[in-house]
């Protein structure tokens, strides 16, 4: 199965390096479900890069902010039904598709699925609001 088109929106399987993590480690302890909040190139590149943001089981700490995801999203996004959160306080930028996995149980699958529009939007529109205030963590994790 091929990679799935890069779409703001798109949940993947990601080697997600958490900000706490990423002074002392170049790799993640354990692959984690990633939304693609964006995408762009830089002038005169012909690389894809990604901004994830992680989704996680675990509510986001004091220092952190998340957006609960309802049953429909999780639905939508091929995740499963536990309580799960996407953080918008930090992110991870990499190169397309440096680092995305295969879905467990799924061969020659990388994707979970897409947020629904609405959901998407209000995490994109959390996530610009505090990138612009400066109060997100980046790992950025391409090798230029």
């Amino acid at each position: 199965m091929p990679l799935p088109e890069l779409t703001p929106g798109l949940v993947v399987r990601y080697e997600y390096i958490w900000a706490r993590r990423a002074e002392e480690a170049e790799t993640a302890d354990k692959d984690h479900p990633a939304c693609v909040v964006a995408t762009f190139r830089r002038t005169g590149g012909a690389e894809d890069f990604v901004i994830y943001l992680p989704v996680s089981h675990t509510p986001p700490s004091r220092d952190q902010e998340g957006i609960e995801l309802s049953d429909r999203a999780k639905s939508r996004a091929g995740l499963d039904a536990r309580r799960q959160w996407i953080l918008v306080s930090e992110c991870n930028i990499d190169v397309w598709p440096l680092d995305v996995r295969q879905v467990p149980g799924r061969p020659g699958c990388f994707h979970y699925g897409h947020l629904p529009p609405a959901i998407f939007k209000q995490i994109r529109d959390r996530f610009v609001m505090r990138y612009r205030a400066k109060r997100v963590k980046q790992v950025g994790r391409s090798p230029s």
